[in-house]
């Protein structure tokens, strides 16, 4: 036997404020950790090991045996924690990236075989092969997984497939919808079924080293594998009033990114030859739009917890391991929907001691003492006086006086449109008092004419189990009927429900609509009684 060794490193390209990548600061050194390395004779493996975290490694092999290092862009760890993480081509049925050395015969003594994979820029685009991409993606999500293990040591990672290709790019297919086999994703996602989706088109998009970009991502992939999310997803940006299920999930998302790295500066680049793009810092306390319904807000309360840059009321150094417990923990099992309430009232719980110090980091991002999971007392009603407040509305199951609310598409953005924007949908907390069926009726009382309401629920019980979703009567929409009433326009359901503690969420469809939805755009402010009833 002889031994062969050698190291792996990859090219890093880094990112500037503005400016996209700064090419001219490639950094050739970044070792190529923790990776899947084989002893490859065609189709043969003879050998396998993997990179250390300085990209070094050692294989022993038969003496005069043909054959060439093979490097995986996956990493696998066996022990506490575990891990299987592997980046592949969307567009080549999921194929493995790796990295080959040249074929070479072991000889009679032990030699070195080096290997790097190269960015592709040539100075004028992307003229080589893109060897680093999905080594540079690897390592950034080994670093998101190191980092979560600090603060749960023994954390087992469900398994996750990165999906990246040159051929991903920022569009939908002619219908509207992604096609991942052809790299049609839209934009970079985590789809709880496949994986992370991250973009890659040159001159477009690139990801590969926008790292605060993957790590987002990764966010999602352990809130949706590892905690809950109850997060509908959607157009977001910076400035937007959100669902609160929106604003948490993104703002989570963004700060664990930015504590992971240990940098507030979030950099996404784009545009031709990767020069453009947008960023911000976690730090700059520029939000226009604080509140509960503000990813900034919880961008900035996630990542002012940890930090260690005392800046206004940010007075906390606590341990990631404070966060991730809330996450996982309290977050998971609230009778609540996921928000920042249930996250800083498990903070608060846990810290019991700083309660002035935290209802102070809330106010400085508008939002109230939290003492519940619910949000009870917040008064913050983002400039809408009607619709916004209470966050979850009371109901007592078998009272004749129902609940009304309305569905509002008022804080639609020109940019990302109004599908999971504030208030389009809104919230109601019920218990039925025993178990058994119960019949759950939303009956229209507002609607703007001359149009017809589309009343439409879901029913959550710690994640959502149940949706109402039935198109409009015949008596709801035809509304040059004689005798034709706002009451024609009913959603009603029966289903079997435990005694325990619902949520109730309810919604004009049309308000859950795109702005410029071909089939029914919203319709605006459209109101509805509520009630549940059961025998």
């Amino acid at each position: 036997m002889v031994t062969i060794s050698g190291q792996a490193t990859y090219d890093f390209v880094p990112t500037t404020q503005f400016n996209g990548l700064n090419y001219a600061a490639t950094d050739s050194t970044r070792p190529l950790r923790l990776a899947t390395v084989q002893f490859v004779d065609g189709n043969t493996v003879l050998a396998a090991t993997r990179t250390t975290q300085t990209g070094d490694y050692s294989l022993a092999v038969d003496q005069n045996q043909s054959g060439f290092i093979r490097i995986r862009a996956e990493s696998v760890e066996t022990g506490s924690p575990s891990w299987s993480f592997r980046v592949v081509d969307n567009t080549s049925a999921d194929a493995i990236y790796t990295l080959d050395g040249a074929v070479a015969s072991s000889g009679t003594a032990d030699s070195q075989r080096n290997l790097h994979a190269p960015s592709g820029w040539t100075g004028a685009g992307y003229g080589d092969p893109r060897a680093a991409a999905p080594f540079a993606i690897l390592d950034t999500i080994l670093i998101g997984g190191e980092y979560v293990a600090t603060a749960d040591p023994t954390i087992d990672f469900p398994a996750l497939d990165i999906h990246w290709s040159e051929n991903n790019m920022p569009a939908l297919d002619a219908n509207g919808n992604v096609d991942l086999v052809s790299g049609e994703i839209g934009t970079s996602q985590y789809i709880s079924s496949e994986g992370l989706f991250l973009l890659g088109a040159e001159d477009s998009d690139t990801e590969e080293y926008d790292r605060h970009v993957v790590l987002h991502e990764f966010g999602h992939y352990l809130e949706f594998r590892l905690t809950r999310s109850d997060s509908i997803g959607g157009p977001h940006a910076l400035g937007d009033r959100v669902d609160m299920r929106v604003a948490f999930s993104e703002g989570w998302a963004t700060a664990l990114a930015g504590l992971a790295l240990s940098n507030p500066f979030y950099a996404d680049t784009q545009g031709a030859l990767q020069a453009s793009g947008f960023g911000f810092n976690m730090e700059s306390r520029g939000n226009n739009a604080p509140g509960w319904y503000s990813e900034q807000s919880v961008q900035e309360i996630i990542y002012d917890l940890v930090d260690l840059n005392f800046d206004g009321n940010d007075i906390f150094t606590y341990s990631f391991a404070t966060v991730w417990s809330a996450i996982i923990g309290p977050l998971a099992s609230t009778p609540a929907l996921t928000s920042i309430f249930p996250f800083l009232n498990a903070i608060k719980t846990a810290n019991s001691g700083d309660e002035a110090a935290l209802d102070q980091l809330a106010a400085d991002q508008s939002i109230d003492s939290v003492s519940t999971d619910f949000g009870g007392g917040e008064t913050n009603n983002a400039g809408d006086n009607n619709d916004v407040l209470p966050i979850y509305a009371d109901l007592v199951v078998n009272n004749p006086v129902p609940v009304n609310l309305c569905s509002i598409d008022s804080f639609s953005s020109g940019i990302t449109g109004s599908t999971n924007k504030l208030s389009s949908r809104r919230f109601v907390r019920f218990m039925p008092p025993v178990a058994g069926n119960v019949t759950i009726t939303m009956t229209a009382t507002t609607i703007p004419n001359p149009e017809y309401a589309d009343p439409d629920f879901i029913i959550h019980r710690q994640g959502p189990f149940a949706i109402s979703e039935n198109p409009p009567s015949d008596a709801c929409t035809n509304t040059g009927d004689a005798g034709w009433t706002e009451s024609n326009c009913v959603e009603s359901a029966i289903t079997t429900l435990p005694a325990q503690e619902h949520i109730l969420e309810v919604y004009e469809w049309s308000n859950t609509n795109a702005a410029d939805d071909p089939l029914r755009p919203p319709i605006g402010r459209t109101c509805f009684d509520v009630t549940v009833t059961q025998p």
